[in-house]
């Protein structure tokens, strides 16, 4: 399994090249809460079981810039009895033009930090410059057409609007210590909408209950890879229009997670001048 077990890439790590939208997307404000639990893991691995709690805020507009605030707590059981608990979280800023991307982590086990990374992303001459400032300074170029998440994520939306189902993109999002860019592949469904009868609770808050979603799946794979290779980590899940997902799976290879919406608040969102 390539990539660190507690990156956030199921919410918004997704798409293309840096082509401006066909349409304005608005990425909504908004706190959504999600269980974890194991769907399945292989016999090789010594995890027996895995609960735990992952909370994603976004917060600005499409004139403003994004902020993402992430937190992934899990507590992972083993066959020999023994557990251990994790907390994973992620602050990032990312400019509104897709210009630079902030980012700041620590992963913690057993309340004891074990990684902390922090650094920032500018284009720069068709290129990617990425600055990390902890846990040493370094500097480190990736291609320029990779983009940040919520630019991503918004032209994802775009790309299933317009209705292409098979979107490939490289993708910069400040995991792996900031030092890889992923080249991802995203199969986008067909739109549904939820039914009258799914429309409760969670469901029936209007931001899911009345609007367009999409299943999509994104396969993650080292750059420049080649042959028949497996991919890194695949997640899937509900792309609704206006950037919320939900029913997320996360498969790192030796096991699968899921991720269920418990609780969504709408957040104020600041308003373009």
């Amino acid at each position: 399994m390539k990539r660190n077990f507690f990156q956030p890439i199921v919410i918004l790590s997704i798409v293309v090249t840096g082509v401006l939208p066909a349409q304005a997307v608005t990425l909504v404000s908004h706190r959504a809460v999600y269980d974890i639990s194991l769907i399945e893991a292989e016999d090789a691995t010594s995890i027996s079981d895995v609960s735990g709690r992952m909370v994603f805020e976004l917060t600005g507009s499409e004139c403003d810039g994004y902020a993402v605030q992430y937190r992934f707590v899990t507590r992972l059981g083993e066959k020999n009895g023994t557990s251990a608990v994790t907390d994973f979280r992620v602050t990032t800023f990312e400019e509104a033009d897709g210009s630079s991307f902030s980012f700041a982590s620590s992963n913690f086990v057993n309340n004891n930090k074990v990684d902390e990374v922090r650094g920032v992303a500018n284009r720069k001459n068709n290129k990617i410059a990425v600055d990390l400032t902890f846990p040493e300074e370094e500097d480190m170029t990736f291609p320029g057409s990779a983009v940040f998440p919520s630019q991503q994520f918004e032209k994802l939306i775009n790309a299933a609007i317009d209705g292409e189902k098979i979107v490939q993109h490289l993708v910069f999002d400040g995991s792996e210590k900031g030092k890889e860019v992923f080249d991802a592949t995203s199969l986008i469904g067909a739109q549904d909408r939820l039914s009258e009868s799914d429309k409760e609770g969670v469901l029936s808050v209007d931001e899911l209950a009345k609007s367009p979603f999409w299943p999509v799946t994104i396969s993650y794979f080292d750059l420049g890879a080649s042959g028949e290779l497996l991919p890194n980590y695949v997640t899937s899940f509900d792309m609704h229009d206006n950037g919320i997902s939900r029913n997320i799976t996360m498969d790192y290879g030796d096991m699968v997670l899921k991720a269920d919406l418990t609780q969504l608040d709408v957040l104020d969102a600041s308003s373009c001048n």
